[in-house]
């Protein structure tokens, strides 16, 4: 088996690159088949593409195209990993990344985790991406599977990482990256300005209509709206969803109008299936009840009525996002960012 030594190590000597050769007898498999793992060929079968994705990362393999790059100067190039791209703020959080990196003279790579990933798509994902000599790699943190699963990497990562929409103890679960920094929106700040609205308009009896338990955003905002709620001496009070129009509707559908004054819904989707409850019950908002979501997805000015609702800058985060990945690109420490949002007073409360 190939040995290599550290640049460093005993004896001064610079270790000889690895090739794909030393990764294939590493992983026990054939070069053709690290050639097909690194290039993303979904054929591959699980077992074969996690061995290789573990000799990839011990041994520190590049491609050779990777290597002329660096002999050539700096990598231009920066990965980016994504799940739960159908939902409004990952996939914004994405896109608002690309532009700012695309303007910025970068090359932005794309792999995609699927919506429950495990440890071995994240690592796999993660290989894919160093062997195209990525300068950095962001991670856009939909929910707490996606951390999980950062957490459970066991061989370590070659450049800097940023978490996006996590704060930096969920992102320090990575001890695996040489740099690691976190840069999120305030969800707590932006249910305070929603609260602060419903409570200057008067209204006591709020529900919380919440997203998934496994996102790390729906926990802060229901914590802060619970915590709030005691604060004032009122009671809160949870109805579940699951960030879809459908569970917006459903959790309406529950609510006696009667015993409660505003709903704060989790996000500007559920919004929309409150609405549509209430208005098939003959309800009137905001006169006979209040509606707030969050988000500020562009349909809400044309709801019915117009949202209310929490306006987080996506094109900020991704500005701010590749902010943070130069700094630890130069070597610059840099911990949490956290971008407080703008409430958006409409007609719905």
């Amino acid at each position: 088996m190939t040995t290599t030594t550290a640049l460093g190590d005993a004896g001064g000597k610079r270790r000889k690159a690895p090739t794909i050769f030393d990764v294939a007898e590493r992983a026990g498999v054939s070069h053709q088949t690290v050639s097909r793992v690194i290039n993303g060929d979904p054929t591959v079968r699980e077992q074969f593409r996690a061995q290789v994705s573990d000799a990839v990362t011990e041994l520190g393999y590049r491609p050779r195209a990777a290597a002329r790059a660096l002999a050539g100067g700096r990598s231009r190039a920066l990965g980016i990993i994504t799940a739960g791209d159908a939902l409004y703020g990952p996939s914004s959080t994405a896109i608002g990344f690309e532009r700012a990196a695309r303007s910025a003279g970068y090359h932005v790579l794309l792999s995609t985790l699927p919506d429950d990933p495990r440890p071995v798509d994240l690592s796999n994902a993660l290989v894919t991406l160093l062997a195209q000599d990525v300068a950095a790699i962001v991670l856009v943190a939909a929910d707490n599977r996606v951390l999980d699963a950062l957490a459970s990497l066991t061989v370590p990562v070659s450049v800097p990482v940023v978490v996006a929409n996590a704060v930096q103890r969920d992102a320090a679960r990575a001890p695996v990256a040489p740099s690691v920094a976190a840069v999120a929106i305030d969800q707590a700040a932006g249910t305070s300005l929603v609260m602060e609205h419903l409570f200057a308009r008067g209204h006591r009896r709020i529900v919380h209509i919440a997203g998934p338990a496994v996102s790390q955003e729906s926990e802060v905002r229901r914590v802060t709206y619970e915590r709030i709620m005691r604060d004032a001496g009122l009671e809160p009070v949870v109805l579940d969803g699951d960030w879809t129009p459908a569970s917006g509707f459903a959790a309406a559908r529950t609510i006696d109008v009667h015993t409660v004054d505003a709903v704060f819904a989790g996000n500007d989707q559920m919004a929309l299936g409150v609405l549509h409850a209430f208005a098939d019950e003959g309800l009137r908002v905001p006169d006979d009840i209040a509606v707030v979501g969050f988000d500020d997805v562009p349909e809400a000015a044309h709801f019915t009525p117009p949202l209310t609702t929490v306006r987080q800058d996506f094109r900020a985060m991704g500005e701010r996002v590749l902010d943070t990945v130069r700094a630890l690109v130069e070597g610059e420490p840099r911990d949490e960012t956290l971008l407080v949002p703008e409430l958006v007073v409409r007609r719905s409360a």
